[in-house]
């Protein structure tokens, strides 16, 4: 019998859709990820250690392209570059710079902690406008949710929102992975 972890969330797992913009819309997803980017105050999103290839693309975009794509559950680098000719947002973001799958690996890796903030600072918000205010109600339909008990969508109890975050690029590298593995 095998049972699958995505189902089953726990305080430490996955508690939020992989695709936040079903609960509040692509625009308003980027909007929370340049908030974050910006909040974050990075005086040089550079390289957070010494990258050994130079790059032409901008840091600030590719941590924005990144952020949006892993919280909107596309992760393998293929994926993005193939997003490019079919996603307009993904298309949008790159500013007209697009990068293939080796940038995308190369920016992830040293950035990761930068992405990670980033990602952890969007689906914190996501969380608390749609769990936290008012109006915070999960919206129906959504799979994962329909089935949830309430200790699971308990705005007193929210994500670890580091471990979702780190969760999610452990599955772009995963991916990533697989993909070299022929």
């Amino acid at each position: 019998m095998t049972t699958t972890s995505h189902m089953v969330p726990s305080r430490e797992g996955t508690r939020l859709p992989n695709d936040l913009s079903l609960y509040i819309g692509k625009k308003t997803l980027v909007k929370f990820i340049l908030e974050a980017i910006e909040e974050m105050n990075l005086p040089s999103v550079n390289r957070e250690n010494s990258e050994p290839v130079d790059t032409v693309l901008a840091p600030v975009m590719m941590l924005t392209l990144l952020t949006y794509c892993y919280a909107t559950g596309v992760y393998s680098a293929m994926d993005i570059e193939l997003g490019i000719e079919s996603d307009q947002m993904i298309r949008y973001l790159c500013a007209r710079n697009y990068p293939d799958i080796f940038e995308i690996g190369l920016f992830r890796r040293y950035n990761r902690a930068r992405i990670t903030q980033c990602l952890m600072a969007v689906l914190r918000r996501v969380w608390e406008l749609r769990f936290c205010g008012e109006d915070a109600e999960p919206i129906r339909g959504v799979a994962c949710f329909a089935s949830l008990p309430a200790r699971w969508t308990d705005p007193n109890l929210p994500p670890d929102f580091q471990c979702e975050a780190e969760q999610r690029i452990a599955r772009a590298v995963r991916a990533d992975s697989m993909t070299l593995d022929v």
